[in-house]
């Protein structure tokens, strides 16, 4: 579309394009209209602005009715065109009977009996206009009051009319809920309704308007009112029936309505355009507000008669803000960095479009089912979502899929009510909103996760209007990648609405284009940072990236970053302005994520020095801390930490160990936090279809940042027999999580060597993730004895004479007579709580010092099969 000051650039057509005249070919009885635009102005195609009983005469008019007749409370009978009064009344009274001076009066057809001869007064006659190009003059204005016609009598004639054959007939009750509310004669009327329903007569109709935003309301009134019942029975059957073919909703100007009032007021009252190539974005910005087209008429009409332009500035005080970028949205899109896949969606569809219209210009169009155009965008937040579905709204208006073009950006608040019977009328007002336009729910998942509340409710009438407003209305919803899948699992209409070409993915943005973000930020805000800033928040940003999670925000996070770092520099520099931003004015949290030098791995691993046999284990962690540390130092970038394997008997450190892990890896600057999950069987496998998965996620989610530590991780396949089970899907859902969260997440499983060989052979996503094994060898007798002193020395108690021998004879022959149950070190722990018990039996008899004796060790076990001692 484009304006000029040459003159009115559209051309002649229908009267306007909200008034739908499929509504009036259902073959139904009555057609309900109602909506925001119901009462408003309308400016057709020649530039003439009406009022709504004029459109609305127009349309039935070229719609084929002969006979058009108003009702309202005051108005019981009228008409707005001679022919249609013409056609009601019978043949012409001889003059000699009638006289002259009395009002022109009218016989009644229907009515027999007494009242046979009743004359009804007709209104006073009316200056004809000139025939317009539907065979019928021009509508004229409403009569005054009625003062001479019953409202029983009122609905006689009425009904009476449309029970003629002779001429098509519509009767319209053009202020519905005032006659509704107070006629004289609401039984006469309900009957009359009722019978209407069932005559066979499809040719005459019988139109109620109602001031009412949604049907909905319609629906509650006429529940309240209860004297219609045929009526609410009707209105509640189309609304709940697809398509709802008897009634229709009249919304707000679009902008090609917009733009011809524009064009009427410049050309009646002399409004000036203050810049042409902005005329067509504010247009479109008007046409996405939901005000009357009489609103934006006596807007222009006032801003006319102050000698005011219409452009950027004047409008403002209407719109807010006007974008002074007067792009295509297509151009716009184009320059948003990424998003290549949804770019050629995009032109795909733009594609298609174009060609559609060629094909239908050719005759050669035949499939009525338009093609999906509700869309799923899926991402973290801040990438962008939002903004692309105000540009969908408008290439689909531009591409001629949708007449408004605007967005309705719905909360849960705005679908899901508090108690029963309120949801469903909610969302529906959302909808209404949304028609013409674009739908755009957000964290769409919302209405799913909902237990025992009514989202469920509002998914169904969303799925319902979809269908019943396809063609009207476009649906976008958005969220985490996840969960918007489990949203379109959570009911079977949705996969169906929401195409699997149609979900389109927002990756996060790289390092580079979020620095680019941070730099624009601080442009924006007036600032500029130091060459040494720029390289230091550059390696934040990289670090950000790296360590994100879901809850990254992307471009949101850099405009906060830049906000916090403009707030400190202020502080700093009060109104020094000429001040650069500095190192010093980046806030300390995001200091944290600044390369630290990387520690001597030595220190770190001392702590292992404190323990008996872990020698090797030492020796494998200073060579990985070694190789990490290297790629540090020569710039490699921030490597991954690895997933470990501990392989070794119960009691041989390797809790103690994973926790040191942790600490070694914060220190190294691989993990944020370093902390540490353990978790067994219990935690990770459900007993239950569909609750693994979660609690799987839920375990990783509480170790990110850190270590995940899965003792006796072979015990989660023991279900399997080597396949299926519940066992299964966690492996399958840890490995999932492991590459989806690689750089945030070290997992250390432990087990047998030889389990752990089987769990590795189970999944081969197992061996390719865990390829640094760390064995832990099983304690010595000697090593046993030297963690017995040490327990002993913690407790400031020691071993006397013959202790150790004693204690190293006692430990070799329980491991002897039990090796799969011996535990090392926790073995050594329970022999120790043994021997404390026995020197509190000594204790008790008098006092002793701390010094275990030969007889506080206990005689060591029986070997299998050997003869019961007497002891």
């Amino acid at each position: 579309m484009t304006a000029s000051p040459a003159g009115p650039p559209s051309t002649p057509g229908p009267s306007t394009e909200r008034l739908d005249p499929a509504a009036l070919r259902g073959g139904e009885p009555f057609t309900v209209v109602y909506g925001p635009g119901v009462g408003d102005q309308f400016v057709d195609h020649a530039y003439q602005v009406c009022v709504f009983e004029e459109a609305l005469w127009r349309l039935l008019r070229a719609e084929g009715f002969e006979r058009i007749v108003f009702s309202s409370l005051d108005h019981p009978v009228y008409f707005r065109d001679q022919a249609s009064r013409d056609l009601s009344r019978r043949r012409a009274v001889p003059a000699a009977r009638t006289c002259p001076a009395e009002p022109r009066a009218m016989r009644h057809a229907q009515l027999k009996g007494p009242l046979g001869g009743l004359l009804v007064r007709d209104f006073a006659p009316r200056a004809a206009a000139a025939p317009d190009d539907t065979g019928g003059a021009a509508p004229g204005r409403p009569p005054a009051p009625s003062t001479g016609t019953s409202d029983v009598f009122g609905v006689t004639t009425l009904t009476g009319y449309l029970h003629q054959t002779a001429h098509r007939t519509a009767v319209v009750f053009s202020h519905a809920e005032e006659t509704l509310q107070h006629i004289r004669a609401p039984r006469q009327l309900a009957g009359a309704m009722e019978r209407w329903a069932h005559d066979p007569n499809a040719r005459n109709l019988w139109v109620l308007v109602f001031r009412r935003t949604g049907l909905d309301e319609v629906e509650e009134f006429l529940r309240r009112r209860g004297d219609f019942p045929h009526l609410e029975t009707f209105v509640n059957a189309q609304s709940a029936a697809p398509g709802g073919g008897a009634t229709f909703r009249i919304g707000h100007p679009q902008a090609a309505e917009l733009e011809r009032l524009v064009h009427h007021v410049r050309l009646r009252q002399g409004l000036r355009i203050a810049d042409w190539r902005e005329f067509d974005p504010i247009v479109r910005a008007m046409a996405g507000q939901p005000v009357k087209a009489r609103t934006w008429h006596t807007r222009l009409g006032q801003l006319a008669a102050r000698n005011g332009s219409l452009g950027r500035d004047s409008v403002r005080q209407w719109l807010g803000a006007v974008s002074d970028d007067v792009r295509t949205p297509w151009e716009r899109l184009e320059a948003m960095p990424g998003l290549d896949s949804l770019k050629r969606h995009f032109e795909q569809l733009r594609a298609e479009a174009e060609a559609a219209e060629e094909l239908l210009a050719a005759g050669r169009v035949t499939a009525a089912e338009p093609p999906a155009l509700h869309l799923v965008f899926t991402g973290n937040p801040g990438t962008g979502k939002t903004t692309v579905a105000r540009l969908v709204a408008e290439m689909y208006r531009d591409l001629g899929l949708l007449d408004r073009g605007h967005v309705v950006e719905a909360q849960m608040s705005d679908l899901v009510g508090g108690y029963v019977g309120q949801t469903a009328p909610l969302t529906n007002r959302t909808i209404d909103r949304a028609l013409d336009g674009v739908l755009f729910i957000d964290e769409a998942y919302g209405l799913s996760d909902q237990r025992g509340g009514f989202g469920g409710e509002a998914i169904q009438t969303l799925l319902k209007r979809m269908e019943d407003d396809r063609g009207r209305l476009v649906v976008i919803v958005a969220g985490y990648p996840e969960k918007m899948k489990e949203f379109l699992k959570s009911n079977e209409g949705l996969a169906s609405r929401f195409p699997q070409d149609n979900i389109l993915d927002f990756p996060d943005y790289a390092p580079d284009v979020l620095h680019a973000i941070l730099q624009l930020r601080l442009a924006e805000r007036g600032v500029r940072p130091t060459e040494k800033a720029v390289g230091q928040l550059e390696a934040i940003v990289g670090e950000l990236y790296r360590t994100r999670g879901a809850d990254f925000a992307n471009a949101r996070d850099m405009r906060t970053l830049g906000d916090a770092i403009v707030k400190r520099w202020s502080g700093r520099n009060r109104r020094n302005i000429a001040e650069p931003v500095g190192p010093e004015d980046i806030p300390e949290a995001y200091r944290a994520y600044l390369p630290r030098p990387a520690p001597d791995p030595a220190d770190l691993l001392a702590e292992l020095d404190d323990y008996v046999g872990l020698g090797p284990v030492r020796e494998v962690l200073e060579n990985l801390a070694n190789r990490l540390r290297m790629r540090q130092a020569r710039n490699k970038g921030t490597p991954a930490p690895p997933h470990l394997l501990f392989t070794g008997p119960p009691g041989t450190g390797k809790t103690t160990v994973a926790r040191l892990i942790g600490r070694l890896f914060h220190e190294l600057g691989l993990l944020r936090k370093g902390h540490v999950v353990e978790v067994t069987r219990s935690d990770l496998v459900a007993g239950f279809v569909g609750q693994t998965g979660p609690l799987v996620r839920d375990a990783v989610q509480k170790a990110l940042d850190g270590v995940l530590f899965i003792d006796e991780a072979y015990s989660l396949v023991r279900d399997t027999g080597g396949h299926g089970g519940f066992g299964a899907e966690a492996i399958d859902t840890l490995i999932r999580e492991m590459e989806h969260l690689r750089g945030r997440l070290v997992v250390v499983a432990a087990g047998y060597p030889q389990d752990m060989d089987a769990l590795l052979d189970f999944n081969p996503g197992m061996r390719s993730r865990f390829t640094q094994r760390v064995p832990f060898p099983e304690y010595g007798s000697r090593d046993l004895v030297e963690i017995l002193r040490r327990m002993a020395a913690a407790e400031d108690c020691t071993l006397g004479e013959g202790v150790p021998e004693r204690a190293a004879r006692w430990l070799r022959e329980t491991r002897n007579a039990d090796p799969t149950a011996f535990g090392n070190a926790r073995t050594v722990r329970g022999l120790l709580e043994t021997m404390e018990g026995r020197m509190a039996a000594r204790f008790a008899l008098g006092p002793t010092e701390s010094v275990y004796l030969p007889q506080d060790v206990p005689d060591p076990p029986d070997p299998p099969g050997a003869p019961v001692r007497r002891r």
